[in-house]
């Protein structure tokens, strides 16, 4: 794993060849200036990286983490960035010209004269983001994508464009949005966990696994039998103890439902669009 104090062994490895660098851990990293272009970057975690100026033309950023990191006259042409969380980040004068922003979290990013032409924002999260001077020419958005409620798209030269409608294998006619399940009368430690890993996954991504991992622990119900529930730290993921085929009561179903409630809950104070990230049919109760 490259060290984020040693970036000349990351600049060395480039230049000698080496391109992928998937999942990893280069918080804090001072990786100004370097050309980096074609870089594969995806799922790793640039926490608060200095790249100001660093060439990424092409580069996959797709499910990174570069929360309050600094972009600032980076060249991201035609860079890949899916799913990619920007909170708070720099991006001032950065070239994001035809970049693939689709559903990445841009919220609180710091967007003053970007350059975004051509770029595909569907889905993304720009809500808070500051898009003073940025050119918009020839973006594309579509219904899911947040703006704050005064952004004119259209006037900022935007392009809508309609989201794809899923269709049902069986049927061939488009597929409702699943609808959260009511509390169940029976469940088991394996259904449970379905939920736990899809609300773990999502923390770990926007909130670190720091705080994620914090909020299980301090909204876990205090019965004994939650404390088969281990949390790992490293990755707010939860596994447990006993046999994931052990059938729930009613009162530990209900329980259970509290405890991703209030989770949720916690999470949302930090972050507030975290609830609207949540996928329903990940999940094995309602949260209303």
């Amino acid at each position: 794993m490259v060290s984020p104090a040693d970036p000349s062994d990351l600049s060395s490895q480039y230049q000698a060849g080496r391109r992928d660098f998937q999942n990893e851990s280069l918080r804090r990293a001072d990786l100004h200036g370097l050309t980096l272009a074609g870089v594969d970057f995806s799922g790793a975690d640039l926490t608060e990286a200095n790249l100001r100026d660093a060439d990424l033309q092409g580069a996959n950023l797709t499910g990174a983490l570069l929360n309050g990191a600094d972009l600032s006259g980076a060249d991201l042409t035609g860079a890949k960035a899916q799913g990619a969380s920007f909170l708070k980040t720099y991006l001032i004068k950065t070239n994001l010209s035809q970049t693939n922003l689709d559903n990445a979290l841009c919220t609180g990013a710091f967007l003053t004269r970007a350059n975004l032409t051509e770029a595909s924002l569907k889905g993304t999260f720009l809500n808070g983001a500051s898009l003073t001077g940025a050119l918009l020419t020839g973006a594309k958005y579509n219904a899911a994508t947040r703006f704050d409620g005064a952004f004119n798209p259209e006037k900022a030269g935007l392009k809508k464009v309609a989201a794809p409608v899923a269709a049902s294998p069986a049927s061939g006619q488009p597929s409702p949005r699943a609808v959260p399940k009511p509390l169940p009368l029976t469940l088991t430690v394996e259904d449970l966990l379905i939920t736990l890993t899809h609300l773990g996954q999502l923390g770990n991504h926007y909130l670190g696994n720091t705080m994620a991992s914090r909020y299980w622990q301090t909204t876990r119900p205090g019965a004994e039998w939650f404390a088969q529930f281990e949390i790992d730290r490293a990755n707010a993921q939860i596994r447990y103890l006993g046999s994931v085929k052990e059938r729930m009561t009613p009162g530990q179903i209900e329980l259970a439902q509290d405890w991703v409630k209030k989770y949720v809950k916690s999470c949302s104070l930090i972050f507030k669009e975290f609830p609207n990230l949540i996928e329903p049919e990940q999940l094995v109760f309602s949260l209303d």
